[in-house]
C-alpha cells in the first residue's frame, strides 16, 4: 500500500493560541497551578503521507511493537448504514500500512498498548471497563480483566458512559513489573492507574482495583502515548488538536503542544522516530522531524 505524498514543507493545525492558553491555565481539578505552562509549543512535524486504510475504517487506538517492527491498531466497530454490524477488531499492519493480521474481539475497542514486561498486547474495551490480553504472535486472546468503577469504596467511573479511550503500560523499576494507565473519556475525565500484579491474580472475576487517579481538563480525550526516553505521558485531546504532556512520575503538566491533524484517536512512534496518527474519520497520516524529511512531489 502506498502513501500519498505532497510537497508541503509543513502542516500545522490552525488552533487559536488564546483558547489553548485558557485551557492550560484553567482551574480544572487535578491540574497543579504552580506547574501550569504559560505558552503552547507549535509542532515542527512535517507531513510525510496519508493512506486511507480501508480495512480499518475507524482507527481508535494504536501502538508500535519494537520486536515485530509493526503497528497494532484497534477499530471500535459500528452499525453500518445498511444495518449490518462491523465487529470491533485488532489489526497488525506493517510500516507500509499493509494489514498483516486481524482479530475480531470485544464490543467497542478504543486503545491498545504493548507491555514490555510480558510481551503481551493489552486492548481496552469501552464497554464494562474491560481489558483483553492478546499474544501478538498469532493474535490469540490469553485472558481479560475488568477495572473497578470504584476508588476507596466510593463510585468514580460512571457506568454505561464514554469509558476507556486509551491504555499505556508504564515500566517499573529494574526487575519489577510496572502499571497501566487508562484514559477515561467522560464522567469523569481522568487517568486511572491499575497495578500490573493486580491484573494477574487468579480470581479475575473480581474487578482490578484502581490504585490512584488524576482528573483531566474537560475537553475531548482521544489517546495516550508514553515516551519512555523522556518519561512523558502524552494525552491527546482530539477535537482541540492539542497534546497535554505530563511528567510520568508526578503527573504534573509540563506543556501543551499542537497535535497534527484532526479527530485524532490513535498515535504511535516507530523505531525511526516517525509519528503515526489515526483519525476517527478514517485513515492514517505519518509525520517526520525536519532533519529526517524526505518528501517527494506528488505526481498525477
Amino acid at each position: 500500500m502506498k502513501f500519498t505524498r505532497f510537497n508541503l514543507s509543513r502542516v500545522l493545525v490552525p488552533v487559536c493560541s488564546l483558547v489553548v492558553l485558557l485551557m492550560a491555565t484553567s482551574t480544572q481539578p487535578g491540574i497543579s497551578a504552580e506547574n501550569e505552562p504559560d505558552s503552547v509549543e507549535y509542532s515542527d512535524w512535517i507531513f510525510d503521507g496519508y493512506v486511507e486504510l480501508a480495512e480499518v475504517p475507524e482507527p481508535s487506538g494504536m501502538c508500535y511493537h519494537p520486536g515485530r517492527n509493526s503497528l497494532f491498531l484497534v477499530d471500535d466497530g459500528a452499525i453500518n448504514p445498511d444495518g449490518s454490524v462491523r465487529i470491533a477488531a485488532l489489526f497488525e499492519i506493517d510500516l507500509t500500512a499493509s494489514v498483516l493480521s486481524k482479530l475480531e474481539i470485544g464490543n467497542d475497542l478504543e486503545g491498545v498498548c504493548w507491555c514490555s514486561w510480558d510481551g503481551m498486547l493489552y486492548v481496552c474495551d469501552e464497554i464494562d471497563e474491560t481489558v483483553y490480553v492478546v499474544d501478538p504472535d498469532g493474535l490469540t486472546v490469553e485472558g481479560s480483566f475488568q477495572v473497578s468503577r470504584e476508588f476507596d469504596g466510593e463510585p468514580l467511573l460512571a457506568a454505561g458512559g464514554n469509558g476507556f479511550e486509551g491504555i499505556e503500560y508504564i515500566d517499573g523499576s529494574p526487575g519489577a513489573p510496572g502499571y497501566f494507565l487508562l484514559l477515561n473519556q467522560d464522567d469523569p475525565h481522568a487517568l486511572v492507574r491499575v497495578e500490573y500484579e493486580e491484573t494477574i491474580k487468579p480470581n479475575l472475576a473480581v474487578p482490578v482495583p484502581i490504585k490512584s487517579y488524576k482528573l483531566l481538563p474537560q475537553i475531548n480525550l482521544g489517546e495516550l502515548h508514553y515516551d519512555r526516553d523522556e518519561r512523558e505521558l502524552w494525552v491527546v485531546h482530539s477535537w482541540m488538536n492539542v497534546i497535554e504532556i505530563l511528567d510520568i512520575d508526578s503527573l504534573h503538566l509540563k506543556r501543551w503542544e499542537v497535535c497534527p491533524g484532526a479527530a485524532q484517536e490513535a498515535l504511535a512512534f516507530d523505531s525511526e522516530g516517525r509519528l503515526w496518527i489515526g483519525y476517527d474519520l478514517g485513515g492514517l497520516s505519518r509525520y517526520v522531524r525536519p532533519a529526517d524529511a524526505t518528501l517527494v512531489e506528488a505526481t498525477e
